[in-house]
């Protein structure tokens, strides 16, 4: 049973659907407001079976399609079925809504047969039978297009009876026969129809009334235009008190908008533009307000206009938008908005500065070079407002760190550090506080990650930014995991849950975070569930940041469960990519894909992976940058005989663990052993693992492994998951038994571990096993 203060919240979030309130889903209550939608719409499922409509959907703003997404991913439990209509197009912004998204299946609707064409035409003009040449051409030329057909018999319908063998000369194109059926209104009627098409798809009478339409004669002119079907009036309007009109399709509305002289076009929509700032919710008017003054400037440009004004105004709505679509994460539309408006704005204006620092702060999600523009900008703002220097100094260096460079990085953290002492806005030294103590976890700095998130947590709590307590809650959580606190799990569990009812960003990093502090711990396959989950979000949403990481991970989670078909296709599509886009997570990319390449035999290829990827970790300060590029290159050198260099990795690796102490444990530690068991300095990879407060099912493997017990160690890893780190195991358990005169024992281990490798097609690892099984027969 819901409290009466529960039913009367889930109202006051519905009221912006029937257009009665003010928007109130940007920022951090969007994700109040989505949780409040799906429960109202779970309510209703639960009562009885639901259908719930979305009609033309591609017309929806990212918001909108966040929401649908997130009902069909998370409202399972109920018999609830979601019906969308919309364009292909859609699938542009959505791509894996056309196939493979989870809970969700695409239909794609074939032309009309003739047969069904001429049905249509019939059923429109509630006749049985056209004369023969008339229907023939128009079935040639309706191709299948209902559209088509339902404008051809309005014309018919309008122009009169051809049954007497009146002549009917039909245009080839759709957007013909609209504009003959728009050459027939009366001039009064079709006025009407090309002021409404300036106002866009969805149209109200004041409007119109703003742009100089005559009051006395306008119902009537509407109730026409109605009655014709070139129009329809909607139920509801999204502007209070008004009554709301839509065009029947947009296509009736592209060719009456195309018919108004170019000249006029401009102050017509300037005007629609004023109107709207009068009537229309300030953020549902946002985007609206972008075409009208985008669109009155860059006809009164093409007129000769001066557009002093009218630029200005325009860059200010260009702001005012992305900001909006940042409120909403839609990040994608953001990046295009404050690009539009830098456009507009000289650089001696003195918001041109921080419109560059809004811009590469959503961009960042979308382009990790868009970093470029705040660059020239940064000068400026150090010289200015200390808490836009500090956002700048954060976000720049959070550009370098995306693209590897984390020695760079550094510096402007540390730059931005000394500017927080001095800020003064809460919500901008919040954003600060969190983002330092975010890359100090990442630099497993876990002690001060958790002194910069404990006062940022109660300033999140103080400020009821539910975003933020998401972030510092997953910097604290992995930070105090790393450190063998297991309550850093519960922190991260709860940051996932803020951040799933929230949305954005954060809920990747939660899932991610989450799943990397699981796989630590051995639980591979919860990990996989949770990377995958986040995969598809922000493949949904358009992050590449996001995007590219998770991928990785997901290749790493296959490689170790022994889907290496899949592993290899997404490691060989990310690389290339990396040559021209340096990317954070290239080091690690590669060595899962080197992994793969030296078990085949391709022993050269992965050389240069494991290589490249060292390099690309040299001096960085984050140890889980490090460890796997490391270790697995050590190891490289260790199966190829070449001690010295194996010697001088292992002595990197073993001293950066050792000073982080980092639990960032994996794979890494069995390579890591393995080189050290054949420099003969084991014990001093023993004594790092001593180091870790952390206790984890990779730690207890390789102790396995130091005691020579094998078995237990493989077992270990397949109890996890880890079928192909075992089959390794199993391969060295092979070698040693071999070597120790023990061919019975060495033949259980090598029968399984050469059942893997085949199953894989590692040829380079499947033949090692059949010629030690040789020499222990």
């Amino acid at each position: 049973m819901c409290s009466e203060n529960d039913v009367a919240r889930v109202c006051s979030m519905l009221l912006p659907l029937v257009g009665i309130a003010d928007d109130n889903t940007g920022g951090d209550r969007r994700g109040e407001a989505f949780a409040a939608w799906r429960r109202f719409v779970d309510g209703l499922a639960e009562e009885r079976p639901t259908v719930l409509v979305f009609e033309d959907l591609h017309w929806a703003d990212d918001g909108l399609l966040d929401f649908v997404d997130s009902l069909v991913d998370w409202a399972t439990a109920v018999p609830l079925l979601v019906v969308a209509t919309a364009r292909p197009e859609l699938l542009a912004r959505r791509p894996h809504w056309g196939g493979g998204k989870t809970n969700a299946a695409t239909l794609s609707l074939a032309p009309l047969s003739e047969t069904e064409t001429a049905e249509l035409v019939h059923s429109v003009l509630e006749r049985a039978v056209l004369p023969a040449d008339v229907q023939s051409a128009v079935l040639a030329r309706a191709g299948g297009n209902p559209l088509y057909a339902e404008e051809f018999a309005r014309m018919v319908a309008e122009r009169g009876d051809l049954s007497d063998g009146g002549e009917l000369h039909l245009p080839d194109s759709l957007q013909g026969l609209i504009a003959a059926r728009l050459d027939l209104l009366p001039r009064a009627e079709k006025d009407v129809l090309q002021d409404a098409a300036v106002v866009g798809k969805v149209f109200w009478p004041d409007a119109l009334l703003s742009v100089g339409q005559d009051a006395s004669a306008l119902d009537d002119a509407l109730r026409a235009l109605e009655r014709k079907e070139f129009i329809r009036r909607d139920r509801r309007s999204s502007v209070e008190g008004e009554l709301q009109y839509a065009f029947r399709h947009v296509l009736v509305r592209d060719v009456a908008y195309a018919q108004i002289p170019r000249a006029s076009r401009a102050e017509r929509h300037e005007q629609v533009a004023e109107w709207i700032e009068g009537r229309v919710r300030g953020e549902d008017a946002a985007e609206l307000l972008v075409h009208h003054y985008v669109s009155a400037l860059e006809y009164s440009r093409a007129s000769g206009r001066d557009v002093t004004d009218l630029g200005a105004r325009a860059r200010s709505v260009l702001r005012d938008a992305g900001r909006r679509a940042v409120a909403l994460n839609a990040f994608v539309n953001a990046a295009r908005f404050f690009e539009a408006s830098i456009e507009l704005t000289p650089e001696d204006d003195p918001d041109w500065a921080r419109l560059l620092l809004d811009h590469a702060q959503a961009a960042m999600y979308v382009d990790i070079s868009s970093d470029r523009l705040l660059l020239r900008a940064r000068d400026v703002l150090l010289a200015g407002d200390v808490h836009d220097a500090a956002r700048a100094e954060m976000v720049l260096g959070e550009y370098r760190w995306l693209r590897g460079d984390h020695a760079g990085s550094s510096e402007h953290f540390r730059i931005a550090e000394g500017f927080a002492e001095r800020m003064t806005d809460e919500s901008a030294k919040l954003q600060v506080l969190a983002n330092l103590g975010r890359f100090a976890m990442l630099a497993d700095e876990n002690e001060r990650a958790v002194e910069l998130g404990r006062p940022a947590l109660a300033l999140a709590e103080k400020l009821g930014r539910d975003d933020m307590r998401a972030h510092v809650l997953n910097n604290i959580g992995v930070a105090r995991a790393s450190q063998g606190d297991e309550a850093g799990l519960d922190d991260l569990e709860a940051s996932r849950e803020i951040a799933r009812r929230v949305g954005g960003p954060e809920y990747l990093r939660s899932c991610g975070n989450l799943a990397s502090c699981l796989a630590s711990r051995g639980q591979l396959q919860r990990a996989d569930e949770l990377q995958r989950e986040a995969l598809q979000v922000a493949r949904d949403i358009g992050y590449e940041e996001p995007t590219r990481w998770l991928s990785t991970e997901v290749a790493i989670g296959g490689m170790l469960a022994g889907d290496w078909k899949d592993a290899r296709r997404i490691v060989d599509e990310l690389i290339p990519e990396y040559e021209t886009s340096p990317f954070w997570i290239e080091p690690q990319t590669r060595v899962c894909r080197a992994r793969m390449l030296v078990a085949e035999g391709a022993v050269d290829a992965a050389v240069v992976d494991a290589e490249r990827a060292v390099e690309l970790v040299r001096g960085s300060p984050f140890f889980q940058s490090l460890s796997d590029p490391l270790a697995f290159r050590a190891r490289l050198h260790a199966e190829l005989g070449e001690r010295e260099g194996a010697a001088r990795l292992l002595d990197e690796l073993l001293a950066a663990w050792t000073e982080k102490e980092s639990g960032n444990i994996g794979f890494w530690v069995l390579d890591g052993w393995f080189t050290a068991w054949s420099l003969g300095e084991e014990s001093r990879f023993q004594s790092a693992i001593e180091g870790v407060r952390v206790v984890v099912a990779w730690l207890e493997a390789a102790m396995f492994l130091i005691e020579r017990d094998f078995g237990a160690a493989a077992t270990t890893l397949e109890g996890m998951g880890a079928v192909a780190p075992a089959a390794d195991v199993r391969l060295w358990a092979g070698q040693w038994l071999v070597d120790q005169g023990r061919p019975a024992d060495a033949a259980v281990h090598l029968d399984r571990a050469a059942a893997f490798f085949r199953t894989v097609g590692a040829g380079g690892y499947l033949r090692r096993c059949e010629s030690l099984l040789s020499a222990a027969s």
